[in-house]
Parts: C-alpha cells; sequence; structure tokens
C-alpha cells in the first residue's frame, strides 16, 4: 500500500507560491480504535475486548500523566507533551494567566532515528513509505 497523493493548486494573492502546485495526501480511509483492536487480535493470543480495554486504559493514564506536566514517551510510537499556547506580553508583570494563555495543546512528535548519511531523522512511520498518484489524479495520463 502507499500514501496517496493528488496535485492541488494554492491560491492565495500575492504570496510567493500563488499558483503554483502542491502535493496533497489523500485519505484512503479511517481506522477506529475498535479496528485497531480488531486487527491486534487477529495477530496475537489476546481478545479484542482485552485489546480495546487496555487501549482505553493507555488513554486514561495518558491523560493523567500529560496533565501532571509529564512528557509521555511511548517507544517505538513517540513522544506527547502538553503545551500552552498564549499571546505575548511587552512585559512580565503584563502576563496574566486568564488574559493571555489561549488554550492548551497536545504536541506529539514520532520516534525516529538518525540517517547515518546525512544526518537527517528518520520518522518510524515514515521509513520506506512510497507515494503514489491516486488513479483519478495521475498527471501522467
Amino acid at each position: 500500500m502507499a500514501v496517496l497523493i493528488k496535485l492541488a493548486q494554492y491560491h492565495m494573492n500575492g504570496a510567493a507560491n500563488d499558483g503554483k502546485w502542491y502535493a496533497q495526501t489523500v485519505a484512503t480511509g479511517v481506522q477506529h480504535t475498535e479496528d485497531i483492536a480488531r486487527k491486534i487480535e487477529e495477530n496475537t493470543t489476546f481478545k479484542r475486548g482485552e485489546v480495546k480495554g487496555m487501549m482505553d486504559e493507555l488513554v486514561d493514564v495518558m491523560t493523567d500523566m500529560l496533565q501532571a506536566g509529564q512528557t509521555v514517551i511511548i517507544d517505538g510510537l513517540g513522544r506527547f507533551q502538553l503545551v500552552a499556547e498564549s499571546r505575548s506580553v511587552e512585559h512580565p508583570e503584563d502576563f496574566s494567566i486568564r488574559n493571555n494563555i489561549k488554550g492548551v495543546k497536545c504536541n506529539f512528535r514520532p520516534s525516529g532515528h538518525r540517517a547515518t548519511q546525512n544526518g537527517t531523522l528518520c520518522k518510524t512511520f515514515c521509513d520506506n513509505a512510497e507515494v503514489k498518484f491516486t488513479p483519478e489524479y495521475d498527471v501522467k495520463k
């Protein structure tokens, strides 16, 4: 299976990329916890309900850890960390949580390793991924 793309044209008057074409990923479906649990059940001795229960508990435990200010690393998957988004101020005494914090978001950084040839970071999920045009957008027709 490959990551499918189509071409899309950038439209923003005055922008350097206006009118240029870029690759846009095409989703081939959506998989939920239940689907993942079913697939794991096929590949292991665990029952789907056990896997789903473990995954639900993982979410609960991660939520508690993240909200306690901890970074959560799941080996082979990546690291999760909550970060505050805020508006800037000129002076520290002007900062107020109520007025300057816009929200909290969860940052995720996928696991990876450094390529020995050029030192770039290779993301585990992306290793050996193949990219193809989705059939209806193949520009080589």
